[in-house]
């Protein structure tokens, strides 16, 4: 089972953003989220996504409302990155390793686009694509 949902959330377009990831990584992209502090919306959950969940979309997203109570880090993050890095320019993405995958976090003003990646991928590759369709 695979979820495949339009976007609704942001003012940025998230559907093509979504489509560049998934071509620059050989559709390696696990889950793509679009979020701003107060929700968020599950724009793909590929079956490896929606078995971590035995194939509950619910449970799913219960997880994801668990989880979204966190996101105000990504934005204060990039706020002390861009008070702290005097040379480091915009602050736009972030990217954490993990033994089961990477995960990718684009920030555009408030609002954001979660990619969880296989961790083999040229992530790279996948936020330059992601860009070049938000800009």
């Amino acid at each position: 089972m695979v979820v495949s949902e339009e976007s609704v959330l942001v003012d940025f377009d998230a559907d093509a953003a979504l489509a560049a990831a998934r071509e620059a990584s050989d559709e390696s992209v696990r889950l793509c989220v679009e979020y701003t502090p107060e929700e968020f919306h599950t724009l793909w959950a590929d079956e490896t996504t929606m078995a971590t969940y035995a194939g509950d979309e619910d449970e799913m997203r219960d997880h994801f409302e668990e989880v979204h109570r966190y996101v105000h880090v990504d934005f204060t993050e990039r706020d002390l990155f861009a008070d702290i890095l005097r040379d480091a320019g915009e602050i736009r993405a972030f990217v954490t390793y993990a033994e089961n995958g990477t995960f990718v976090r684009t920030l555009l003003g408030q609002q954001g686009l979660f990619l969880s990646l296989a961790p083999d991928t040229d992530v790279t590759a996948v936020v330059q694509a992601v860009e070049s369709r938000v800009e």
